[in-house]
């Protein structure tokens, strides 16, 4: 089902989280965020904006069927595209010594790093993220915890960090 959808809305799970941004991001479809606390992994590697759509809680009613139902497809895809580009990074390769007598389990990790993730055992993982991560310290997404960010139609769906009432910082 999520394979065939434009979009995947994400509600928070038990916590701000939820698995089913992961699972977006493999699905192929634009990640549209329900939780107003939860800021998205990584966002030192690259510009969460690009690949995600963040919508405020209160603003959860015909507004946002409305806005993605009137988001062009060039920009549905321009997303989707981007979240392809980083979704490696969100993988945990399993450890060598896992190897150790199970073939299949490397013919495996070998037939994703040849078809989806080039170089996800050595460099483009999630393991590799949050290493690059604690060498830099610094946040390359610019909008602050509790701010939302969408394409904006008006700046030709360039993303764009806005509050609550969908009105640009």
């Amino acid at each position: 089902l999520m394979g065939n959808a434009k979009f995947c809305l994400i509600p928070r799970g038990r916590a701000a989280w939820s698995v089913r941004f992961f699972e977006a991001l493999w699905a192929g479809c634009v990640p549209v965020l329900l939780s107003d606390h939860y800021q998205p992994p990584f966002d030192v590697l690259f510009y969460i904006t690009e690949f995600v759509i963040k919508w405020p809680v209160a603003r959860i009613d015909e507004s946002l069927v409305e806005f993605l139902r009137e988001m062009p497809l060039e920009v549905v895809e321009r997303y989707a595209a981007a979240a392809r580009r980083v979704r490696c990074w969100y993988l945990y390769p399993p450890p060598e010594v896992s190897w150790l007598g199970n073939w299949q389990t490397r013919h495996e990790l070998e037939q994703v790093e040849e078809d989806i993730c080039p170089n996800l055992s050595s460099s483009r993982n999630a393991f590799q993220a949050i290493a690059e991560i604690l060498g830099r310290r610094a946040r390359r997404t610019r909008p602050e915890p509790g701010s939302f960010f969408i394409p904006d139609p008006s700046q030709g769906y360039m993303p764009t960090s806005v509050n609550a009432q969908l009105q640009p910082l």
